[in-house]
């Protein structure tokens, strides 16, 4: 063996330009409904009701005499804004000790900032989709598919769908424009036959989010691909359960039709609203830093103050059990 084997000689150590993290990559809770930004924490939103609009009340006027007369109802939906926060602090020795030769290649202050954040935007996701999966929506609080959304002979997915677009077009006048769906429902629909029909001849025959959308004749179709750990923390910091944040059961996946415009404004429906407090320079998210000088560390902490509502259950349809029954 020739000597030195230097090989033997190299000492372990951390590299420099290579981690491993895991998170989502992909949270969608701001495209879901239209964002009201700095709204006060207790505005109201008025609301036409509809059944006075619809009403064919048009009349001939004879002379001399007074045109056929109406009105309209209106209501107030509450907001109640709540301001989501979590911190996390770095000390003296990390951010010493990160510099030295041979360390981690972790940035303390940086990690803090983008930890905290990711558990904002999480969390919103959650808040998000816990409102469609435990909504009531066009008079009802889902529909089993029955698992007949997945891959196969006998699959619903495209008559559920337009008869949806009905449900809704019929009870509000408006059709609706977008549809989620979780990521095990969509894995599944790229295999399904009746739907790669449609696209046979398009230019590669795959399905995507946005042939999917011309197929249904939709703006947009959203996937819900976040998950989350239902497990508590422990010691040892290994601890892990995943849930699929889109599902209303585990497993056996969901999607939501609904209508909701690009943007708010005035006399315009949305299945639901997200409304934002401004701080104190006019952005909706707040990033603070405070010194401990006692424990020689500093806290990141991340916040903002929102309210996601739902303001038209007509103008949406959920179904649950897509994938399995």
């Amino acid at each position: 063996m020739p000597q030195p084997n230097v090989k033997d000689l190299i000492v372990a150590g951390p590299l420099a330009d290579v981690s491993i993290a895991y998170r989502n990559k992909s949270y969608i809770a701001d495209r879901v409904f239209p964002i009201i930004d700095r709204v006060s924490p207790r505005a109201k939103i008025a609301r036409y009701l509809k059944g006075a609009w619809f009403r064919n009340e048009a009349g001939i006027r004879g002379a001399g005499s007074r045109a056929p007369r109406g009105g309209y109802p209106v209501d107030l939906i509450s907001l109640s804004t709540k301001e989501y926060a979590f911190a996390k602090e770095v000390t003296d020795e990390d951010r010493r000790f990160a510099t030295v030769q041979g360390a981690p290649p972790l940035r303390p202050d940086q990690d803090a900032l983008e930890f905290c954040a990711d558990k904002i935007d999480l969390s919103k996701e959650v808040r998000t989709a816990s409102i469609i999966l435990a909504g009531t929506w066009s008079g009802v609080a889902g529909e089993d598919a029955a698992g007949l959304w997945a891959a196969g002979a006998g699959n619903t997915f495209l008559a559920d769908v337009r008869a949806r677009v009905e449900t809704i077009r019929a009870n509000t006048g408006m059709k609706p424009n977008r549809l989620i769906i979780d990521h095990g429902t969509y894995n599944s629909l790229k295999e399904e036959s009746t739907v790669l029909d449609k696209i046979k001849y398009t230019e590669r025959g795959v399905l995507t989010k946005e042939l999917l959308a011309a197929i249904l004749e939709l703006e947009e179709v959203l996937i819900g691909e976040a998950i989350y750990s239902t497990a508590k923390e422990t010691k040892a910091g290994t601890e892990f359960t995943a849930a699929n944040v889109w599902e209303k059961n585990a497993g056996k996946g969901s999607a939501f039709l609904y209508y909701a415009p690009a943007t708010p404004g005035l006399k315009t429906p949305s299945a639901g609203y997200q409304a934002r407090v401004a701080y104190e320079d006019g952005s909706p998210r707040r990033s603070t830093t405070w010194r401990e000088s006692a424990e020689h560390q500093d806290v990141y902490e991340v916040a903002e103050e929102t309210d996601i509502l739902q303001t038209g259950a007509d103008l949406g349809f959920l179904w649950y059990d897509t994938l399995l029954t």
